[in-house]
């Protein structure tokens, strides 16, 4: 074997490149199957292993490398670029302070489909695809449907302050963790404000989350304070306190 010869056989061995010096993508004609493990996830952090299978016609797995691009259209994909072993590629799908239902969309080779709008995952979307897989993951509170908002205690008096306690249930009354709120108050702002700054703040084991509501106020009055969740549809709550000051 000449010279030539085996630094042309290495040079292939050592890149992971079609001739035209682009990532090897599936061939036309593969398949592409998405398993989610598992396929529901808390809000804020949680994790759902994203399984790639990938075959090629008639049945054979692709060459170890090939590249698929993943997209989601809730949390974030890390990476966002798979490489297939034996015809397997797995990524994270990890979630942030959002609930909902999140559609994992993985893509490969040439063609038509592009990624799905409004995907937050970081990076340019595909130009062409032929071969693409999808699958749903569940994350947070996607079927918190109840929210009760109570105050802890039920008026400000001299301490100038009370605790707003929300709870998010599902549709049969179930707790519902680590789901996102957003407290505000509605009325008045201008002499009212509460801890969080309007950052989310996300409920226990138990469902439940609360925030400080502190008054400015130096005359009696009354406080509204709005709570939303952050899962599906947006579910709010609100609560009226009395300010009897002295």
């Amino acid at each position: 074997m000449t010279k030539t010869k085996l630094l042309l056989l290495l040079l292939l061995a050592a890149v992971n490149v079609t001739c035209d010096g682009s990532l090897m993508t599936a061939a036309p004609g593969s398949t592409i199957a998405l398993s989610a493990n598992p396929d529901a996830i808390p809000a804020n952090g949680g994790v759902s292993v994203i399984t790639a299978f990938v075959q090629e016609q008639p049945g054979t797995s692709p060459p170890d490398g090939t590249v698929l691009q993943c997209f989601t259209t809730l949390g974030r994909m890390e990476p966002t670029l798979g490489k297939t072993k034996d015809g397997v590629a797995r990524l994270n799908l990890i979630s942030d302070a959002r609930s909902g239902t999140a559609q994992v969309t993985c893509v490969s080779g040439g063609g038509s489909i592009t990624a799905p709008p409004a995907s937050p995952s970081p990076g340019p979307p595909p130009q062409v695809a032929a071969t693409s897989g999808s699958t749903q993951v569940i994350i947070g509170g996607a079927q918190a449907l109840h929210l009760i908002v109570i105050a802890d205690p039920s008026r400000i008096t001299d301490s100038r302050s009370t605790h707003i306690i929300a709870t998010a249930m599902d549709a049969v009354g179930n707790p519902m963790a680590n789901i996102g709120a957003v407290f505000e108050v509605v009325s008045s702002p201008s002499t009212e404000f509460m801890d969080s700054e309007g950052h989310p703040l996300f409920t226990d084991n138990n469902g439940r989350v609360e925030d400080v509501l502190r008054t400015r106020r130096t005359t009696p009055g009354t406080a509204t304070v709005k709570v939303t969740l952050l899962s599906a549809g947006n579910p709010t709550g609100q609560v009226s306190v009395p300010i009897l000051l002295q």
